[in-house]
């Protein structure tokens, strides 16, 4: 088990009110290839939902509610469980009902519950007057939650090529508030004095520091490629040495078969999808 400092410390503390999922006996390394700090198990697991068919464009959202609609009005269907989400990526989803998962610690595997399964039969049988399939490629996905966290601080809003990502969370069958973790991590960071940001998406959430230009990954005359004296700088900071995972120090095997600590690294600022949708 490491020990962190007391900013990492602090970080625990903030990161353990009411969450399923906590720091609390995480903060050690991996024990196989592709390890790392699990979820408590017990309970009904996640909710999951049924992603109908998904709408970009300025009126992606009227298009998406209208379609709505009709499902409702549709036989068999339980129209309370109808929804319409605007996301950050810039498209419009409908989605229908709420089930639970788990995954099945003997297979790895997460069984697809028989209602979702029987849910998902009716809608790919729905056809229009001309017989052609509604919701064809309608498909099980996590049931998706609001964005949270503030909003200048979203990487969308930085202005560079590389930042520092030093922590991602992501969803589990126990842990389902992962956006709010990388948020208030994010705050964390920013009362410690550092440029940090946010991006959520509906596969985790991820929290940079800095914003650098190209000049931040250098080229030697070996021809191998470095990063630049103010990246590793910013990596020496005890904070920020590592790319936590759900908030433990997630370890990688190295070519010699040792596991070490997956260190902080460069990732390209996106350019945010959303913006361009509105």
């Amino acid at each position: 088990m490491k020990s962190l400092n007391a900013d990492v410390d602090a970080a625990r503390r903030i990161l353990l009110a009411g969450w399923a999922m906590t720091l609390a006996g995480m903060v050690g390394c991996a024990t196989g290839p592709g390890g790392g700090p699990s979820a408590p198990r017990g309970g009904k697991g996640a909710p999951w939902t049924i992603q109908c068919l998904e709408l970009s464009g300025p009126y992606r959202v009227q298009n998406a509610e209208q379609v709505a609609e009709t499902l409702r009005r549709t036989p068999d269907i339980r129209p309370k469980d109808v929804f319409v989400r605007d996301e950050s990526d810039g498209y419009a989803r409908l989605y229908y009902g709420r089930y639970y998962r788990r995954t099945d610690p003997k297979t790895g595997k997460r069984p697809v519950p028989a209602a979702m399964r029987k849910d998902l039969d009716l809608l790919k049988q729905l056809v229009d007057s001309s017989g052609r399939p509604y919701f064809l490629r309608a498909l099980p996905v996590r049931e998706p939650t609001p964005d949270v966290g503030n909003p200048d601080w979203a990487l969308s809003r930085a202005r560079g090529v590389y930042t520092l990502q030093v922590a991602a969370f992501e969803p589990t069958d126990d842990f389902v508030e992962y956006k709010q973790a990388a948020a208030e991590f994010c705050a964390l960071l920013r009362e410690k004095g550092y440029e940090a940001y946010y991006r959520h998406s509906s596969a985790g959430s991820v929290v940079t520091v800095g914003v650098f230009g190209s000049d931040a990954v250098v080229t030697a005359a070996d021809g191998r490629t470095y990063y630049s004296p103010q990246v590793l700088a910013l990596q020496r900071e005890e904070l920020l040495k590592y790319n936590l995972v759900n908030g433990g120090i997630y370890k990688v095997r190295n070519a010699d078969g040792v596991f070490i600590p997956m260190p902080s690294r460069l990732v390209r600022i996106p350019e945010d999808p959303g913006e361009a949708g509105r």
